[in-house]
């Protein structure tokens, strides 16, 4: 019999992207000479692994509030005590969900947008999906949702190389605010205009591409995702913007824009409609690149 508690999925940003700095570096690609694009999902893969977990019998009646830490047994804890989590939403699912549980994919679609929303609110900026820090989805678990419970908890978690939440302390709120976005800044290994899976590294060890802050909404996941070519070139604008502004110049030939968008519709429907803008250098570089200037690359 499955138990009284909470079904959980982690969100992890944008199509292709999840890892930060801090991580283990991966293999680096050889040198290259970037040019302004995005590779295809050809394959119209979902946006990124969703792990399951488990949190036991968790009631209705015992769910967390807004700004409370769960543990990695999603008990409530005080943020000054390690935990996985920090609670950014409390609420219901939309109506019109079935009587009998759904699938992952139907479920994402209900809870994620509400979930990702709620996160740039939390963490103080628009610019999560930049970073390692992402939202993580809980729902009833089948026993309960044939008991008519439709609650959704959505919370802040920092995730690993392998899209799974880590063992932090301290709270998250607002901590994209200011000058907090350089301590979660998402940075690459290999080529974020190449490479359809993305790996990622610390930003301070050798690495190729960097998320630009400036994260921009392309829409929200209940209107129609726009046409390819319309986001290929809304994102060429944008990211050329936000490359000289990043570096601090606009006459690099090292350094380049690219950038990774929704590219299918149930990627689009989960809540995945933002832009993230990469820099990328034409070599493994070891340090970051913003207001860098005209300056010679690090590393």
């Amino acid at each position: 019999m499955v138990r009284r508690g909470w079904t959980a999925v982690i969100v992890l940003a944008l199509v292709g992207m999840v890892g930060a700095c801090g991580r283990p570096a991966m293999d680096l690609s050889d040198a290259l000479t970037p040019t302004p694009s995005s590779p295809d999902n050809a394959a119209g893969a979902a946006p990124l692994p969703m792990p399951q977990v488990d949190s036991g019998g968790v009631r209705r009646d015992a769910l967390p509030a807004v700004g409370a830490c769960i543990d990695a047994d999603h008990q409530t804890v005080t943020c000054a005590e390690p935990h996985q989590g920090e609670v950014t939403l409390v609420g219901d699912l939309p109506d019109g969900l079935p009587s009998a549980l759904p699938d992952d994919t139907t479920m994402t679609r209900a809870a994620l947008p509400s979930c990702r929303d709620a996160l740039g609110e939390y963490l103080g900026s628009k610019d999560a999906d930049a970073t390692d820090l992402q939202a993580w989805a809980f729902w009833p678990q089948a026993d309960a949702w044939t008991h008519g419970e439709r609650w959704l908890v959505c919370a802040a978690t920092q995730i690993d190389s392998a899209g799974n939440p880590i063992t932090i302390t301290g709270s998250l709120r607002r901590v994209l605010a200011g000058a907090g976005f350089a301590h979660y800044q998402t940075c690459t290994v290999s080529s974020p205009s190449q490479s359809q899976t993305l790996k990622f590294g610390a930003c301070d060890k050798p690495h190729l591409g960097e998320a630009m802050p400036g994260v921009q909404a392309l829409g929200r996941s209940t209107d129609p995702m726009p046409a390819t070519d319309t986001i290929n070139q809304i994102a060429r604008n944008r990211c050329s913007q936000e490359l000289t502004s990043y570096l601090g110049t606009d006459s690099r030939s090292d350094v380049t824009y690219t950038w990774r968008a929704p590219d299918t519709r149930q990627a689009w429907a989960q809540g995945y409609t933002n832009l993230i803008c990469y820099a990328e250098a034409a070599r493994p570089v070891d340090a970051r690149l913003q207001n860098i200037g005209n300056r010679p690359l690090p590393g």
